[in-house]
């Protein structure tokens, strides 16, 4: 009797068999892809797809290279290297109009807040809260008027922290906006029960009003309470509202957190068990089921990707989305018509090898392609 091998071996032989043949083609120094064949890009010709966007469709490349949320040093570079990767081009070969916005200068705006920081005004357990907030303050500002003007706001980050002043934006603008939030970890922490005070485990928690009452409470947070400009209330992101893709590392009181709220979440076994392509029907089933036009959010860590393909990230975990899931992840929202904004964050090249941290940015920017629309055929 032939036994086949399961699924997580059939991808780790496959990635091995790319590995080597990338190295390979590094040596004979080949061409754009594994066997040296050109990869072309193609504007789509489906006009239901972004249907939330304007015509003509402008994509609005935001920067965001916010490094205060999490201890290590080069998040900061995620958004030049990406551009410098060829993502602007490629955008436009998509059929984007391409609006490139200088990178929010989060050292002046950041430096500014600190400066003006005193010994209470310092939160314990949100470490560099001033900063972080200053920052995403600025952010959510920049998003909040591309969404307004119908553009696609696509956020290059930086650490994950700046998801706070992604959704800050984005719902002050679109409140039914639904968030697909791509990553190894939850982000739902809250200041009281984070393990570490890092801000980028935050940015979810911070969003939801059944675990922070009142962000004032925060130094930096303050203008998180102030009205939307429709008079709608400060943002918030109703748990309904919220599905994880890939979790597989969650913190104690984050596991309490998505059950008591009833937040859907996959896990790696989730998708083990199912497939990808499951997952992603029930995921977008769940948030569309209600409000089949409502506007969609995709928050991608790229630590949601196995540290085999996206090594340069600060909270690498075994076990993570295979290359073609995380491609199809992506592909399929853009499938539904409905994604109206998009953010990719925690590529740090400083943490692995240059062979390492050229294919995280690649992967990165190759991520970034199919949620602009880049599809098989």
């Amino acid at each position: 009797m032939l036994r086949y091998p399961s699924r997580r071996a059939q991808s780790y032989l496959v990635r091995q068999i790319g590995k080597r043949a990338a190295s390979s083609e590094t040596r004979a120094g080949g061409g754009a892809g594994i066997g040296n064949v050109h990869h072309q890009l193609f504007p789509t010709d489906d006009n239901r797809l972004f249907r939330h966007v304007a015509q003509p469709r402008t994509v609005s490349v935001i920067g965001a290279p916010m490094t205060y949320g999490q201890p290590f040093v080069g998040t900061d570079r995620g958004p030049e290297l990406l551009r410098e990767s060829g993502l602007l081009k490629d955008l436009s070969s998509l059929g984007w109009r391409v609006e490139d916005i200088p990178d929010l200068d989060f050292d002046a705006i950041c430096a500014e807040a600190a400066k003006n920081s005193s010994a209470c005004s310092v939160s314990p357990n949100a470490k560099h809260s001033l900063q972080v907030g200053a920052g995403c303050s600025a952010l959510a500002d920049l998003v909040e008027s591309k969404l307004r003007l119908g553009r696609f706001p696509l956020i290059l980050g930086g650490d994950h922290s700046i998801g706070i002043g992604s959704l800050a934006g984005i719902l002050r603008a679109k409140p039914q906006t639904g968030v697909i939030w791509v990553d190894a970890h939850a982000d739902l922490n809250v200041p009281t029960v984070s393990e570490s005070g890092n801000m980028h485990g935050m940015p979810l928690g911070l969003m939801i009003k059944e675990l922070i009452a009142d962000r004032r409470i925060i130094p930096g947070l303050e203008w998180m309470e102030d009205e939307s400009k429709d008079g709608s209330g400060p943002p918030r992101l109703p748990p309904d509202s919220l599905v994880y893709v890939g979790l597989r590392d969650i913190d104690q009181a984050e596991r309490r957190f998505i059950k008591q709220l009833g937040i859907k979440a996959f896990t790696m076994y989730d998708i083990d068990h199912l497939g990808i392509g499951r997952v992603m029907d029930l995921a977008l089933e769940h948030l569309m089921k209600n409000n089949p036009d409502r506007p969609l959010h995709l928050s991608y860590d790229i630590d949601a990707v196995d540290p085999v393909h996206a090594p340069a990230t600060g909270t690498a975990v075994r076990g993570g989305l295979t290359w073609r899931e995380a491609h199809f992840v992506a592909e399929y929202v853009v499938k539904t018509g409905s994604l109206a904004s998009a953010e990719i964050v925690e590529v740090n090249h400083t943490l692995s090898d240059g062979d390492g941290a050229d294919e995280t940015v690649k992967l990165g920017h190759n991520l970034v392609n199919a949620l602009c629309g880049e599809s098989i055929l």
